[in-house]
């Protein structure tokens, strides 16, 4: 013990460092991005937590604890952070206000990396380490430790599924660029958690029914895991480049009085009214526009509208903005002289995937086909 010349940098371990170092970059360019910088932060926790978790493999495949056994109970477990980081990442992404309350979700975080600090530092030599850890430890606390990172994990799935939904309605109803703003790796985040759940799941029952898995054994699903993660980690990098619009938090309000009765609106004649606006002043095809914007511009307010285009014209505004934008581009798919990016870019589309996307959804074809169908 102590001896250096039995640590031996293998392949696995250079392996895994190499993949870990990846995330390390990503989140520090998170960390440090202004753009959603609170989201960005808690993202960022994340993949260093999903780093940090990773570092007794690396160093068990260099023999790090044949050479220091005292390195036993190293406050490297982390997962009692997961969930809540992967929802305060969501929530600030997508929702506005103070995190209030929120902010107590590391709590049980903060007690497991101050419970391993006390045994790795109080506990004395790895001798009284691993006496702990049978007699205690592993029958205890391993279990506990278990449920409260499932119970966190699942809550937190839960949580941000609800999240999406409600936050892709809602760009929806106010953006008409809602495909820009939709956060789709969070999805595929949560994919791979889930994933990763069933293999650790499936190794845990592996390990009760038929034999142990060794460190070797989950080798390759923990780097696998790993890469994912990175991949995840840069595409949010990619896309907060730009701010997110934030949905407000639900107040809860009655009325406080008994009025009278307003007649009914011809909902119909005020959508109608908005289409007319819109296209006289070519609002439709600004990028960017928002039903704040269109509400501001029509000295409105933004339930009025959402109202108006819901029961009046049956969409919501991104629909009735983008199919104001599909109108507008057929006419000018009739010019063989533009190409598909000058069209989709007039139009009011950020890009040519974008126009591509919206214009087969609204119109049943792609805008190669249509420009073809014309010119037939």
């Amino acid at each position: 013990m102590g001896d250096l010349s039995n640590l031996d940098i293998g392949w696995r371990s250079a392996l895994m460092f190499a993949v870990c170092l990846p995330m390390i970059v990503i989140a520090t360019m998170l960390a440090t991005r202004r753009v959603e910088r609170a989201a960005n932060v808690f993202l960022a926790g994340f993949l260093v937590i999903a780093v940090v978790a990773q570092i007794p493999q690396i160093l068990g495949f260099a023999g790090f604890y044949q050479v220091w056994p005292g390195l036993t109970f190293a406050p490297f477990n982390v997962e009692l952070y997961a969930g809540p980081l992967i929802y305060l990442h969501a929530d600030r992404l997508m929702q506005g206000g103070p995190l209030g309350w929120r902010k107590w979700l590391l709590l049980p975080g903060c007690a497991q990396t101050a419970y391993y600090c006390w045994a790795f530092l109080a506990l004395g030599d790895y001798r009284s380490k691993w006496a702990y850890n049978e007699a205690i430890h592993v029958p205890f606390i391993t279990p506990v430790e278990t449920m409260i990172g499932v119970a966190l994990m699942v809550i937190a799935i839960v949580a941000v599924f609800r999240l999406l939904r409600r936050y892709r309605q809602y760009l929806n109803n106010t953006e008409s660029a809602a495909r820009d703003f939709d956060p789709g790796w969070l999805t595929r985040l949560l994919a791979v958690v889930i994933l990763a759940g069933i293999m650790y799941l499936s190794l845990e029952v592996s390990s009760v029914f038929l034999r142990p898995i060794s460190y070797v054994d989950a080798f390759p699903a923990e780097v696998l895991m790993t890469c994912l993660l990175a991949w995840l980690g840069f595409d949010a990098l990619v896309r907060t480049s730009i701010p997110f619009p934030k949905m407000r938090y639900a107040e809860v309000a009655g009325p406080a009085n008994t009025k009278p009765e307003v007649p009914a609106k011809d909902w119909q004649s005020e959508g109608q009214a908005i289409r007319s606006a819109v296209l006289a002043g070519d609002w439709h095809l600004e990028p960017r526009l928002s039903i704040r914007d269109l509400a501001q511009r029509m000295a409105s307010n933004e339930t009025y509208i959402s109202r108006a285009l819901n029961l009046g014209l049956g969409l919501s505004f991104n629909a009735f903005i983008n199919g104001l934008r599909v109108e507008y581009a057929k006419k000018l798919l009739g010019d063989d002289g533009q190409s598909m990016v000058e069209i989709a870019l007039a139009s009011g589309f950020n890009s040519k995937a974008t126009f591509n996307r919206v214009f087969r959804d609204i119109a049943g074809q792609t805008p190669s086909q249509h420009r073809a169908s014309q010119n037939r």
